[in-house]
């Protein structure tokens, strides 16, 4: 039903899909509609900006899955774009289009954290390899993201597993002790007495002593010259 739903509405069924979003940066409006027009054949949606700051602008307020952007801009070039997306903690991947001779520039985009780059040329056979280029970009940084989510994951168990391993080892140090005679149960199984216990586990010497409450108990009135009845 769904199928027949959208022939009625002379949609195709690949296109009902989620499709990847691409933010373009680039001040030629004839550049600009080349890409958008092959982008949009190859099952990607384009947002353009025509400047930099348009670019930056836009980039705050929505999400996109990558970003194309232009070197050769005025006002911002490519470089101090990608520059500024670095400060503002933008995690979209960006691929940088270059003209033809801008090796230097496609090397510098990428040690400032460009994914990927795409040199344009006369007969723009580029515009056949930025689908490829482009999803291949969005591919790695999704993988890169699911990366670091198993990763923090696996922090997070192990904190869980560390705090589990504390609770049991804590649990495993408690001592039974009888309620009526205070006698302690040692790890054999058998029942001692506070002092013989401590000597055997710690070493310690016990002093035998009586609190104010045994002394008043037992002697008191011994204390006060009094006979008991």
């Amino acid at each position: 039903p769904m199928r027949r739903h959208l022939r009625k509405m002379n949609v195709p069924p690949e296109e009902s899909q989620t499709r990847q979003v691409v933010l373009y940066i680039e001040d030629n409006a004839i550049a600009t509609r080349l890409v958008k027009r092959a982008l949009e054949k190859a099952g990607f949606d384009v947002d353009c900006a025509a400047d930099g700051d348009e670019g930056l602008a836009k980039l705050a307020y929505h999400g996109y899955e990558v970003v194309l952007l232009d070197y050769h801009m005025p006002n911002r070039d490519g470089l101090e774009v990608l520059r500024l997306m670095s400060e503002r903690q933008r995690t979209e991947p960006v691929v940088m289009l270059t003209g033809s001779g801008d090796e230097l520039v496609a090397v510098e985009a990428m040690k400032r954290g460009a994914a990927d780059y795409v040199a344009k040329d006369k007969e723009n056979r580029y515009l056949t390899l930025l689908p490829t280029i482009l999803d291949r970009a969005i591919r790695r940084h999704q993988a890169m993201l699911q990366k670091q989510k198993w990763e923090q994951e696996r922090e997070r168990l192990i904190v869980e597993l560390q705090a589990a391993l504390a609770k049991v080892k804590q649990l495993g140090g408690l001592l039974p002790v009888c309620s009526s005679c205070k006698k302690i149960r040692d790890d054999d199984g058998y029942w001692r007495q506070v002092d013989e216990y401590l000597y055997k586990h710690q070493g310690a010497e016990v002093s035998h002593a009586l609190c104010p409450a045994c002394t008043e108990r037992l002697y008191g009135h011994a204390l006060r010259g009094e006979n008991r009845p």
